[in-house]
C-alpha cells in the first residue's frame, strides 16, 4: 500500500469526477525504475517532481501501458513535497508477448489543495520494455514444461526433503526439457541428485527429481532484509537451446515447512 508515515487524509472538495488540472502540478517527464527491493512485488517506482507548491497527496496510481495488461491501480496516500523525488510505486499487470509498441503512462489521481485531480506522468519505457521481454521469454518456456515442488517427505532440524517436478505444457510437446539447475537462494540451499534423471523426455507428462534443501544462512536480518526469502531461481533447457531462467515459489506448505527450517536453525544457532 502506497503510504507515508504521519500523513493524514486531506478534505476533497466535492466533485462527480476528478478532473485534470488546468495548471498541473507535477513535471510530465518521470523517469520510472525496477528496484530490486521491489521485483518480488513486481512494483515499479515513478519518481514524482512537483513544478510548484502545494498541498498535495497522491491517493492512487496507475500504470497504462501496451506492455501490460490489466495493470491494478495501487490505492494509498503519497505526500508529494516540492523539489523532491517523491517515490510513487505501480504494480504491474501481465506481459504482453510479444511486446507491442506504443507509449506508457502512469496516471495519477491526486488532492490538490483540496481538490482531487488526474495526471499523467510520461516516462522512457525502456525499462518496461526490458522488464516485458525477460518475462515473455519466461512465459514462453513455461509453456513448455513448468517447475514446482513436490510434497516434503522428510524432515529434521537440518534439512527437508522433497522434489522438483517439472510438468509439461501444452507447447511443443515433442521438446525435451532439462532440468539444468537450481541451487537456492540468499536463504536456502537447494542441492538436487547428482544421480537423478533430469530430463522430461518428449511426451512424458512430469518428471521429479529429487532434492534436499538446507539453511545456508540463519540470522534473523538476512531473512528479515531478503525480498525473494521464498522465491527461487530454476534453469531450464528446451530441446539444445541455451538454458533459460524462470523463478518459482512454494505452495503454502512447503512454505510453512521452509519456514520452520529456518526457525530450527535459527535456534540452534542460538543455542552454540
Amino acid at each position: 500500500m502506497l503510504a507515508l508515515a504521519g500523513c493524514t487524509a486531506a478534505q476533497v472538495t466535492e466533485s462527480a469526477e476528478p478532473t485534470v488540472a488546468s495548471g498541473r502540478l507535477t513535471v510530465p517527464d518521470a523517469v520510472v525504475t525496477f528496484p530490486r527491493t521491489l521485483q518480488a512485488a513486481r512494483l515499479v517506482e515513478a519518481q514524482v517532481v512537483t513544478s510548484r507548491e502545494a498541498d498535495a497527496l497522491v491517493t492512487s496510481a496507475r500504470l497504462e501501458s501496451p506492455l501490460f495488461v490489466d495493470s491494478p491501480a495501487r490505492d494509498g496516500e503519497v505526500r508529494l513535497f516540492p523539489e523532491w523525488k517523491n517515490r510513487v510505486r505501480v504494480p504491474l499487470g501481465t506481459a504482453v508477448c510479444p511486446a507491442p509498441q506504443g507509449e506508457s503512462v502512469v496516471v495519477l489521481r491526486l488532492v490538490v489543495d483540496g481538490r482531487a485531480v488526474t495526471e499523467d506522468l510520461e516516462f522512457d519505457d525502456s525499462v518496461l520494455r526490458a522488464i516485458n521481454a525477460e518475462e515473455c521469454a519466461q512465459a514462453a518456456v513455461l509453456d513448455v514444461a513448468t517447475p514446482s515442488f513436490g510434497p516434503v517427505t522428510r524432515q529434521d532440524a537440518a534439512s527437508l526433503d522433497t522434489t522438483i517436478v517439472l510438468t509439461r505444457g501444452g507447447s511443443e510437446e515433442a521438446a525435451p526439457v532439462s532440468l539444468t539447475s537450481m541451487t537456492g537462494n540468499i536463504v536456502y540451499i537447494v542441492t538436487l541428485d547428482q544421480d537423478a534423471d533430469r530430463i522430461l523426455a518428449g511426451g512424458e507428462a512430469s518428471l521429479a527429481v529429487p532434492a534436499v534443501i538446507s539453511v545456508g544462512r540463519c540470522d534473523p536480518h538476512v531473512f528479515a532484509e531478503s525480498k525473494k526469502t521464498f522465491v527461487f531461481p530454476v534453469r531450464l533447457s528446451v530441446s539444445d537451446r541455451d538454458p533459460s531462467y524462470v523463478e518459482i515459489q512454494p505452495d503454502e506448505v512447503t512454505r510453512s515447512a521452509l519456514q520452520q527450517l529456518f526457525d530450527d536453525c535459527g535456534e540452534a544457532e542460538r543455542g552454540d
